[in-house]
């Protein structure tokens, strides 16, 4: 397992990426162990646009250690052609909870290829 920082990788697109799609599909997600302790994440990305989006929105969303959920933007699509670096997200959620990356908006113009990492304590 790769470290960085004390974080450990736990899931990536890898280097093929994920293809945006016409849809809402999950991307990657990571579930913290059910051990009683807080673990801290961060999700890296960008988005390779080879044809302007219409659409094609990246979220991540989380439950914070007092169970409330929350979302963050990581892409909010509509790009034109070139690479999009993403806002970073980093957090802390509860044990036992999923930390989820999502195409959270379909891309009904364009393409485009979504390479994410999501790193764990």
């Amino acid at each position: 397992m790769v470290a960085f920082g004390g974080f450990n990788l736990q899931a990536t697109t890898g280097p093929n990426g994920f293809a945006l799609q016409n849809g809402t599909p999950n991307i990657l997600s990571w579930t913290a162990p059910p051990d009683g302790q807080l673990h801290r994440f961060m999700v890296i990305g960008d988005t390779v646009v080879t044809s302007a989006e219409t659409g094609g929105a990246v979220s991540c969303t989380f439950t914070s250690p007092t169970g409330a959920p929350h979302a963050g933007t990581l892409d909010a699509g509509g790009n034109a052609g070139g690479t999009k670096n993403w806002n970073q997200l980093t957090g802390i959620v509860a044990a036992g909870t999923t930390v989820t990356v999502a195409q959270s908006g379909a891309l009904t113009v364009g393409a485009a290829v979504t390479f994410a990492e999501l790193w764990a304590t």
